[in-house]
């Protein structure tokens, strides 16, 4: 199977323009900005962000598009993640881990409901590189039945615990329909000795367009959010989730195939 990111939110868009939403709603940088920021087939994620880059406190229409990601929930904190987030209008990818959507039921479904993006982390924290076929095969699958029951759908995109690959892990991602979502920029959050402000630093001195950052669900993760985002913004880039990046850049990912950053 093949992944192009405009997929993931066509059935929402539908559910809004079904229900009558139009694109002129949104018209001051105080009113909140839908999960789906009510696109259109027609109109496009780079049309949305040409009417409506002033609203994000940009000082000119950004030109670089970068996604953020984050790792093992869903958690304690995955609410305040996403208040934070939602505070500055930004939709992520959550990678998440089947066997704590299954123990916190909730917190998956506010990430969904939330308008993020949702993809497989595997059923535990193993790294799965060197493991068997059948393991792994055992251990997505599980990951995959846990997310459908709340988004619907299997997912479509997959992060490695650990960032650990091997053939293995490749050959049952292809039979399973799941490309294969790597990193290119590291905020080191999961480092005990990591602070707040070394994730800020890690995240704005080494972006690229294209890029995907990866981020976990860490309290000073959450704390970092504001001063990370702004200061993405201020270097340019309008962040998003995996599938808007694949998207925006005309790509198709593709399952059992890697992409550490998308051009």
């Amino acid at each position: 199977m093949q992944y192009k990111g405009v997929i993931w939110w066509l059935g929402v868009v539908m559910a809004v323009m079904a229900a009558g939403c139009d694109n002129t709603s949104h018209q001051d940088s105080n009113t909140e900005i839908t999960p789906e920021y009510e696109l259109t087939v027609e109109t496009g994620i780079e049309a949305y962000i040409a009417d409506h880059w002033q609203e994000y406190g940009y000082s000119e229409k950004p030109a670089k598009y970068i996604a953020l990601s984050f790792d093992d929930g869903p958690s304690g904190v995955t609410q305040n993640l996403l208040d934070a987030l939602d505070a500055k209008k930004v939709r992520a990818t959550f990678f998440l881990i089947g066997r704590n959507v299954r123990s916190n039921k909730t917190a998956a479904q506010a990430i969904f409901d939330a308008g993020h993006e949702i993809g497989n982390h595997s059923d535990g924290y193993d790294s799965l590189g060197n493991a068997a076929i059948e393991a792994i095969t055992t251990s997505l699958n599980a990951a995959s039945q846990a997310i459908s029951e709340i988004t619907g759908e299997n997912p479509v995109l997959f992060r490695a615990p650990n960032v650990n690959y091997g053939a293995n892990l490749t050959r049952v991602c292809t039979e399973l329909d799941l490309a294969i979502i790597g990193v290119s920029v590291w905020s080191n959050d999961w480092q005990n000795a990591t602070t707040t402000d070394q994730i800020i630093t890690n995240v704005i001195n080494n972006p690229q367009d294209g890029g995907i950052i990866n981020c976990h669900e860490y309290a000073k993760t959450v704390d970092a959010l504001p001063d990370m985002i702004d200061g993405l913004r201020n270097k340019g880039f309008w962040i998003m989730t995996v599938g808007e990046l694949a998207t925006v850049k005309g790509k198709t990912l593709t399952a059992g195939e890697r992409y550490d950053s998308v051009n």
